[in-house]
Order: structure tokens, then sequence, then C-alpha cells
């Protein structure tokens, strides 16, 4: 059995560890914002990134607006200066890991970018160059659209992320 578990407010590192043999896919739409302290002290580094690539970092002092939904859990890093995201699929957005990135235009079509965000840094000259459509993602123009196909269960209504609340209170 397939579980559609939404972390769109969630915040952190989760886990979710199934439960006989089921298979958990984690859905939603988050933005992985960078604090103001890496912009004031690295600014000119991500300007130039912004001005050479045409991809702009996500900092806490600008955080996006979210039009759709998604699934599988898509972690948005970036975005292009046409409107459209850079993401992470089914992890948290990161340019040190072996994970997925893809793009969503701003018609919210969804290429894939890399399947090793490693190589990122390497490709980024060509980035657009190298986007090829990719049905490994899932959009929805809202949460209750997607509901029409799956059952999403609200992580945050959960006991086990009531108590996870718990805990870090202490």
């Amino acid at each position: 059995m397939t579980q559609y578990v939404d972390l769109t407010k969630t915040e952190g590192c989760i886990g979710i560890l199934p439960e006989n043999g089921e298979t958990i896919v984690l859905t939603g739409v988050s933005v992985n914002s960078m604090p103001l302290s890496v912009k004031q002290r690295e600014g000119e580094l991500y300007a130039d990134f912004a001005n050479k690539y045409g991809i702009h970092f996500i900092f806490d002092d600008d955080i996006p607006e979210i039009d759709f939904y998604s699934v599988p859990r898509l972690d948005i890093g970036a975005r292009d200066n046409d409107g459209g995201f850079i993401a992470s699929v089914s992890e948290s957005f990161s340019l040190s890991d072996s994970i997925c990135l893809v793009y969503i235009s701003p018609d919210r079509k969804c290429y894939l970018l890399t399947k090793d965000a490693t190589e990122f840094l390497s490709i980024v000259s060509d980035w657009r160059g190298r986007l090829t459509p990719y049905d490994g993602v899932t959009l929805y123009p809202n949460k209750d659209k997607a509901r029409e196909k799956y059952e999403i269960i609200d992580f945050e209504k959960t006991e086990q992320y009531q108590r996870l609340r718990d805990m870090m209170k202490k």
C-alpha cells in the first residue's frame, strides 16, 4: 500500500518510517531559503551567479509564493529570471548531494535538470540546454486537485507530528 504524506507545512528534517511493507510518498512543495547571514557574507558571489546564469538562490527576505502542489514533494532552492523554479525531488534541496534536480517552468511544466545535484555547478553554464521533459513529478494547481487522485495525509495533523513537536519543545 502506498501512503501519500503532505509535508508542505513541515519544517526541518523529518523521517517517516513505513510499516507493514507500506511505501511512503512525500507530497507538497516547500521552499528551502538561506539565512540572511549567508547573503550578507557572500552576497556578491550570489549576485554574480544570478547575473551570469539567471539563477537566484532564495533567501529568507525574498521567499516566493508557490502556486502549485506536487506529487512527489519538491523542495525549491532557486528561481530563474523567467519566474521558474529549481527544486530537488523528494529530498531537501542541496547541491552537495546526489539528488535529482528539476526545473519548473513559468507555465508549470517539469523538466529534468540533472539526476545528480553534485554536478550542477559544472553544468550550470548550459543548464537551459540540458533540460528534458520529466514525468517523475506531477504538478497540480493546489492540494485539493491532487486529492482527487490521491488520498493525502496532512503530516502536521498526525499524532506522530504532535509527539515530535512536543519532543522539540523540551
